[in-house]
């Protein structure tokens, strides 16, 4: 069974699949058979930035390039 928990978190970053500048990002948590992770989506288009197993997206933005 998957759970979800959205959040909003601030960052300063260009979206890939967009384009624009992106100001927030939503957090989706998911609990699933592997462990906690954490998706990163674009504010603006709702696509998907990242995978992560930390929850800040500040501190694993150096994987996103």
């Amino acid at each position: 069974m998957m759970t979800k928990l959205l959040e909003k978190e601030e960052v300063k970053i260009k979206c890939p699949h967009c384009t624009k500048e992106v100001s927030n990002v939503w957090i989706c948590k998911m609990d699933s058979v592997i462990g906690i992770r954490y998706a990163f989506l674009c504010g603006g288009c709702q696509k998907l930035l990242k995978i992560s197993e930390q929850k800040s997206y500040i501190h694993s933005a150096h994987s996103l390039n």
